[in-house]
């Protein structure tokens, strides 16, 4: 499958459960308090966030009215929701495959949570937003980890039924994006490897390699 029909296969996924996105968002994700933990922590009242993968905006829609929020997501129905949700943020329609647009500004803070599942190109995503960070801007992300034994992680690339459009989800080992981290300019501060989401046809837990990295 070519990088722009697996892209146009997963805008129309996500733009088919957009409306449903955030009541099933309990049962389909595990993030144990990942997201909010490293928010609080990295994120200072009139800071600036990227929120890569934004979906409609629920990781950073309740972040401190001083907070400048840009959000970009490959779904125009996502975005529409997450301009509803944080009417104060920046929503655009965006494909990580490209540069992050130079007119948007740098960044304090980054997120790429539960998006970069589908991403044929890692070093080439974490080089754009590490691009869109200031100097010691702070990122979290998670990628699809590879890892033998592990049921349904063992391969680089899985193809899924997603109602009835099949798309790739791509899994990286720990060297990999180590290596990717290094090429990018972003340092490891924390990583850990936990739940994900649900895979609930299958009933099965998939892993993520959770990485907090700052950029050098």
């Amino acid at each position: 499958m070519s990088s722009d029909t697996q892209e146009q296969r997963v805008r129309q996924v996500y733009g088919e459960i957009a409306k449903a996105y955030e009541a099933f968002f309990p049962s389909l994700h595990r993030y144990e308090g990942r997201v909010e933990g490293f928010l609080a922590e990295a994120v200072v009242p009139g800071c600036r966030v990227l929120d890569v993968g934004c979906g409609p905006g629920h990781l950073t829609r309740a972040l401190d009215p001083t907070v400048q929020v840009v959000g970009l997501d490959l779904s125009p129905e996502m975005i529409d929701l997450a301009r509803r949700g944080r009417p104060t943020g920046e929503y655009r329609v965006h494909s990580y495959r490209d540069p992050i647009p130079e007119e948007l500004g740098h960044f304090d803070v980054a997120l790429a949570v539960g998006c970069l599942d589908f991403c044929d190109d890692l070093p080439r995503t974490l080089r754009h937003v590490s691009e869109a960070l200031k100097p010691g801007g702070r990122f979290l992300f998670t990628v699809l980890e590879r890892r033998p034994g592990l049921e349904g992680h063992e391969d680089a690339r899985r193809q899924v039924q997603t109602a009835d459009t099949e798309v790739t989800l791509y899994f990286e080992s720990f060297e990999e994006t180590a290596r990717a981290l290094e090429a990018s300019k972003l340092l490891p501060r924390a990583y850990t490897h936990a739940p994900g989401w649900v895979q609930l046809t299958g009933q099965r837990t998939m892993y993520f390699g959770w990485w907090d990295v700052e950029r050098c």
